[in-house]
């Protein structure tokens, strides 16, 4: 703060005084009314963005995924949300309606894309397994979610036989949790998998050198049984039975 100057001697110190006093007030209430008005404009603007229908959502952009149709997410979203002002919309809420409705993406993420528009990026969940039906095939990922079905199962996705009948649930759960527990290398490893019922699972193996058929017996210890059988492969052995994977019997 400057030092005000000095009282002198006369008649017009005082009043030179009171004036410097008074200018210095004056000052000072403009810099704080200038800074209200700066708030109360920028108060303003937010609550015109805030319920100004100028700002309201009209599109939305989904892009990403091979699972879902995206026009029905995007007429989704907006059936819900269309005509809010952007500013209303969060993003974290349209993101947990559409895992919701649509249990095929794995993850959805939403953001602002425009003064009227938002943008999703789907992940679908991953298939683990294809099971052969009259329709097709039908795709599973680890959690057993339905995926639908397609007309030729995707390359390196193991495809699940009856061995001759159409498998239970309880026998498809079997080979889900089997195939959920593989790491993805070696689940493109395992051609496909043959399981009659739940205890009595086996498949064909093809490492890319060398192929063999395996019994694997029940769902557990799956990645050891794999490997297991993926190195007894690369040794020459064609028929292999890793049941019991600590101790392996070949032909």
């Amino acid at each position: 703060m400057v030092p005000l100057p000095p009282a002198q001697a006369g008649d017009n110190s005082t009043a030179d005084l009171t004036g410097v006093i008074r200018a210095r007030r004056l000052k000072t209430w403009r810099r704080r009314l200038i800074g209200i008005g700066i708030v109360a404009a920028l108060i303003a603007l937010v609550a015109v963005a805030w319920f100004s229908p100028l700002l309201s959502l009209q599109k939305v952009q989904v892009s990403g995924s091979r699972l879902l149709n995206t026009d029905e997410v995007s007429n989704s979203v907006l059936d819900d949300q269309g005509g809010r002002p952007l500013p209303q919309v969060r993003p974290g809420r349209v993101e947990d309606a559409v895992l919701e409705e649509f249990p095929k993406a794995e993850a959805a993420s939403v953001h602002y894309a425009g003064p009227r528009s938002l943008k999703i990026e789907i992940t679908d969940r991953t298939p683990v397994i294809a099971i052969r039906g009259e329709s097709g095939y039908r795709l599973y990922d680890s959690e057993a979610v339905d995926l639908g079905t397609v007309d030729t199962a995707p390359k390196k996705l193991t495809v699940l036989s009856g061995g001759g009948h159409q498998p239970d649930r309880e026998t498809v759960s079997a080979v889900i949790r089997f195939m959920g527990e593989l790491r993805p290398e070696l689940r493109r490893q395992l051609v496909t998998i043959e399981a009659k019922d739940a205890m009595s699972l086996k498949g064909r193996l093809d490492t890319g050198k060398q192929k063999a058929t395996v019994v694997f017996g029940d769902s557990s210890d799956s990645s050891l049984k794999v490997r297991t059988a993926a190195q007894l492969a690369a040794e020459g052995r064609t028929e292999i039975d890793v049941s019991v994977p600590s101790v392996p019997v070949t032909d």
